[in-house]
């Protein structure tokens, strides 16, 4: 406060007009109620200090000493609704000041939109909304242990790698939570790429955490994306998705998490002199601001023409891919930088990388594991879909080897294994489903030809003989 205002106060001017201000924060976001994007204003503190004639309120707890205008202040803060200590009379009572602190506790945590018809401001009361809004409240809701656990239950043999994964999420969360400032935090959270062999689980756990916490995450596919300026999508689609995903409130889509899939394929054929033509270098060069922290304008494609910034500093984004040029005999765990810029990753874009972590290889006894122990294995979501329709489900033993050296034949991971018992339960599923059926027994099928393993042998016999 400065040293003129001090000495124009006395204290009888400050008990006089001792009130309760709300100093509230400017938020923008989508309203259920209204059905489109507005400004609404969060109410952050209610603050006790007294008002001055030209309408400054001087602030006494909140911020000692801090001068606030009445209405609009800034672009973050401002008070409203100021109410004179004397206004709070109830009946021929007057209120104990316990009661009048919490009156004003009860207003802490509304939401309100600002009317320009009748000049006030209106309380959200929309329940969907309200119940969005409590949530982001809560802040970064990240149980590293309890995530841990649940996606074990779904993506097998790969414990290490689940761990590494979330462990960067974990602490690039935390770092955007804090203090810091924005150029602090580009430089101290860490852009991941996860790579492996095809049907590994690499997308599944980014899958997993999109479920399990509340940070907004989108999954996009890179081969979709062309060079700004090429017909296709370009890079500012992909933070499109992020702000719709977080229902269009922008603070939670700039601390979200953008997943890159199919990041290999931004590889194939790309050369350091972007010889390769627009699409693949030319899309891991527009990753480039997105990965360094900056602002890149966003246009929201509908009839209000929404124009806005995103601030990616904040931003954690991940690629996925199988990098197959890169393994050697199925094994990703020796691969460096270099293999990835020598495969085709131009090394500006490999430097914003800072984790890499390399998924297993599947044995035939993982197969086995995740098609018994998965949550999401075929075996265990029929059984699931059988219990529930109340038809009996068993199995010969001698299955699951079958099942597991069919997918292995296939070479697509554990998706594989979803293709194999597709095919066999196949011709169950009309009697079961018309009714006719109430138990379900599966064998080894004996028609050689449905079996994959079969068709690969006939297949590489021909190679060997010269039929191509």
């Amino acid at each position: 406060m400065n040293d003129e205002l001090k000495e124009s106060l006395d204290l009888d001017s400050i008990v006089d007009n001792l009130g309760i201000g709300y100093i509230l924060k400017k938020r923008f976001g989508y309203i259920n109620k209204v059905k489109k994007n507005k400004e609404y204003y969060e109410v952050i503190c209610a603050d006790l200090g007294f008002c001055l004639e030209d309408n400054i309120f001087v602030s006494l707890i909140h911020d000692s000493g801090m001068l606030y205008s009445m209405g609009y202040d800034s672009e973050d803060d401002f008070v409203i609704d100021f109410k004179l200590i004397s206004d709070f009379v109830f009946g021929k009572k007057k209120g104990k000041f316990s009661d009048i602190l919490n009156k004003y506790q009860d207003k802490l945590g509304k939401f309100y939109v600002y009317n320009n018809s009748s000049d006030d401001f209106q309380e959200i009361t929309d329940k969907a909304f309200l119940s969005k809004v409590e949530k982001d409240k809560k802040g970064f809701d990240f149980d590293i242990i309890k995530i841990n656990d649940e996606i074990k239950k779904v993506i097998i043999s790969q414990d290490e790698q689940i761990k590494q994964i979330l462990a960067s999420i974990y602490k690039n969360q935390k770092i955007i939570k804090s203090s810091l400032d924005d150029e602090m935090i580009s430089k101290l959270k860490e852009n991941i790429i996860i790579y492996g062999p095809t049907g590994c689980g690499k997308t599944e756990i980014l899958s997993q955490v999109a479920k399990l916490c509340n940070v907004p995450i989108v999954i996009e596919d890179a081969t979709s994306f062309t060079e700004s300026g090429y017909v296709g999508r370009d890079v500012s689609d992909m933070l499109l998705d992020l702000y719709m995903k977080a229902d269009r409130d922008l603070v939670q889509a700039e601390n979200g998490i953008l997943v890159i899939d199919e990041f290999d394929k931004l590889a194939e054929g790309a050369v350091s002199d972007g010889a390769s033509g627009p699409s693949r270098y030319g899309v891991q060069r527009s990753l480039l601001k997105l990965l360094d922290g900056g602002s890149i304008t966003i246009s929201e494609d509908d009839y209000n023409g929404h124009v806005f910034e995103f601030n990616t500093s904040r931003l954690t984004v991940v690629a996925l891919g199988a990098f197959s040029g890169i393994k050697k005999d199925d094994d990703y765990t020796d691969v460096s930088m270099k293999d990835f810029i020598d495969m085709g990753i131009i090394r500006e874009v490999m430097g914003r990388f800072s984790k890499l972590v390399a998924m297993n290889h599947f044995s035939s006894n993982d197969y086995k594991k995740i098609l018994l122990e998965s949550n999401l294995s075929p075996l265990n979501t029929y059984k699931k879909m059988f219990e529930e329709m109340g038809i009996a489900f068993s199995y010969d033993d001698e299955l699951i080897n079958y099942i597991v050296l069919e997918a292995q034949a296939l070479n697509c991971g554990a998706r594989g294994l979803k293709t194999v018992f597709d095919g066999i339960i196949s011709d169950e599923l009309f009697g079961v489903f018309s009714g006719d059926k109430k138990n379900i027994h599966l064998k080894v099928p004996t028609d050689k030809n449905k079996s994959y393993v079969y068709k690969k042998k006939v297949s590489e016999n021909r190679k060997k003989v010269g039929f191509h």
